[in-house]
């Protein structure tokens, strides 16, 4: 017989706790404020209440959430103290907040000013922060987890709800649509979630609070479309600071790589304490795709970890933009592709096909032809020898005039000058050849940036492995040192990231292998479950180790600091993952 979806004032649950009032529902839980009878406190409830196939692994499912989440500790979250059972009945007890959640803020009273929002996103922002320290995800940062104590303090409940309530459920509270409209572009696309899908929820949860109103949405009942800029509350709200304005913009980027690389980051953001919108270039003068098979994780390497890239011997052919088939659109591309080429007047050269745009070898010329048509760019191969086609003709002319005023001047007035002008007009064109040759792009990371055994470490690692989170960071993280001042210890601390990578990449086939057994159990509760939780739990917190340290060298090229300590850091961080491995392989071993 199922149990009723509710419990009447006066009852007493764990022969402790006597249900006072429900002050709050969500999809599959109620929450009470209920009589702690041993304390003599009031304490939050919330009762678990999911459908009854999926009773049994809700309970287990919370029960092990909350033996992770209450060992955080944090004057922004929501204490978690007990998960009690009561006959049919399972239930959290939890800190109670005498005041309403941010969803009911908003529908009462409306809009918050702007120093406010950014106050509590701040604050919610060191929470999630803490706990992504501690390999455990929110997954479901929306107003209604964020609850508003009488002094205005915010402070985030329900972690893992989204792993009880399913990651696609609809709640409502009032006019404010729930949890599916927070969830971030990857997630919703079947992806893994790590700290950027928070960081994403979070920045919605800060659109809504500025604006009122979420982005547009092609339904009620679907999420925002992605955008790839972010969503910018400056539109709807035009008193939103520009600075907030580009905050909450960076947080709900559709690429998870372009957000804030870490809750941390996004705090230091909104209280304005570093280069809130200004984000770490992700290039050097150098192209960030492979020129013989298109890979875009070649990007500050020596050489592309997917090929064999440009044979070593001699680059004879130079590739130049063809002026035949040149236009805006042909140099709008090349001016986004040379973002960090420093003087304009090159990449203007450049897109009039006065100025080649890289060197390559002649066998792999047509290879190199079609990856930049591929951008729109209409390029044309020429020998090295005849790169004197190049040259603008207006140069020539030039030249041929200085010829002949030189050769008269010389012949009515001075001998000097009838030997002195071919020398003249010779080194112009000697210069103009050098220009032209001297290509726009160089396809190799600066001498000296990183040692060589970590190079070729960092290719053969990226090489390895499949497409997924542990190969995009590990390519985030080479890409951004090819802007950062290099000491030995950034070459260190790659070399540990590629390690913790490959760890990365071992934990999610693990994962894999684990809900494959779930899934051949038909979902029943096992022992599987307590090596799910302890994988992910691991897995979440390497990956967090990762986006710290792409934040931490983002802020070294953005800043050019030296950070030692931070950086020493870093590096134990990610050699303490030895630790946790160790475990990670008795708890697969026992499950194959």
């Amino acid at each position: 017989m199922t149990a009723p979806a509710y419990v009447a004032p006066g009852t007493v649950l764990g022969a402790r706790y006597e249900i006072a009032e429900e002050i709050g529902r969500g999809g599959y839980s109620i929450v009470y404020r209920a009589r702690d009878r041993a304390l003599g406190t009031d304490v939050a409830l919330k009762l678990l209440v999911p459908p009854p196939a999926s009773a049994q692994l809700a309970r287990e499912r919370l029960r092990r959430e909350v033996q992770a989440v209450r060992g955080l500790a944090h004057p922004n979250i929501v204490g978690v103290h007990d998960f009690l059972e009561d006959g049919a009945w399972s239930f959290v007890v939890m800190d109670l907040v005498r005041g309403p959640d941010l969803g009911v803020r908003l529908r009462d009273r409306g809009p918050l000013p702007p120093a406010e929002a950014a106050r509590i996103g701040a604050e919610i922002a060191d929470a999630l922060a803490l706990a992504h320290r501690s390999g455990i995800l929110h997954r479901d940062v929306k107003p209604q987890n964020i609850l508003l104590d009488p002094g205005g303090r915010a402070r985030l409940t329900d972690f893992g709800a989204a792993r009880l309530d399913g990651q696609a459920t609809m709640t409502q509270t009032g006019a404010l649509v729930g949890t599916l409209v927070y969830l971030a572009p990857e997630v919703m696309a079947g992806g893994r979630a790590d700290a950027r899908a928070d960081v994403y929820a979070l920045g919605m949860t800060l659109y809504l609070a500025l604006t009122g109103e979420l982005p547009h949405r092609a339904s009620p009942h679907l999420p925002p479309d992605a955008e790839a800029d972010g969503h910018r509350p400056r539109a709807a709200r035009g008193d939103t600071p520009e600075w907030l304005d580009a905050t909450v913009a960076r947080a709900t980027r559709a690429e998870p790589a372009r957000r804030f690389p870490s809750a941390g980051s996004l705090a230091e953001a909104l209280r304005g304490t570093t280069g809130i919108a200004v984000e770490p270039a992700t290039r050097a003068a150098t192209l960030d795709f492979c020129l013989v098979c298109g890979s875009t994780a070649a990007g500050g390497l020596s050489r592309c970890p997917d090929c064999d890239g440009i044979p070593a011997g001699s680059t004879d052919t130079l590739v130049f933009v063809d002026r035949a088939g040149a236009g805006q659109k042909a140099s709008d591309a090349l001016a986004s592709m040379a973002a960090a080429v420093p003087h304009p007047a090159d990449v203007a050269a450049a897109a009039r096909g006065a100025r080649a745009l890289v060197r390559t070898a002649g066998g792999t010329a047509e290879l190199v032809l079609a990856r930049f048509r591929e951008r729109g760019i209409p390029v044309r191969a020429v020998r090295r020898g005849q790169a004197w086609s190049a040259v603008p003709a207006t140069l020539y002319g030039l030249a041929g005039s200085i010829g002949l005023v030189g050769m008269y001047a010389g012949f009515t007035r001075s001998v000097s000058l009838w030997t002195s002008t071919p020398i003249v007009v010779g080194a112009l064109l000697v210069a103009a050849h050098r220009v032209v040759q001297r290509p726009l792009f160089t396809t190799k990371l600066r001498q000296g940036l990183l040692a060589p055994a970590v190079d070729r470490k960092a290719t053969d690692t990226i090489g390895r492995l499949p497409p997924g989170p542990a190969r995009s960071l590990l390519i985030d993280l080479v890409r951004l040192a090819g802007g950062a001042p290099a000491p030995q210890e950034l070459s260190e601390l790659l070399d540990r990231a590629c390690d913790a990578a490959r760890d990365l990449q071992r934990l999610d086939d693990a994962l894999t292998l684990l809900e494959r057994r779930r899934q051949a159990a038909g979902g029943a509760p096992g022992p599987w479950m307590d090596s799910v939780s302890a994988l992910e739990r691991n897995r979440d917190r390497l990956m967090q180790q990762l986006l710290d340290t792409v934040a931490l060298i983002g802020r070294l090229q953005a800043e050019a600091v030296p950070v030692q300590q931070e950086l020493e850091t870093a590096k134990q961080e990610l050699e303490r993952r030895m630790e946790a491995m160790k475990e990670v392989e008795q708890l697969v071993g026992g499950e194959r």
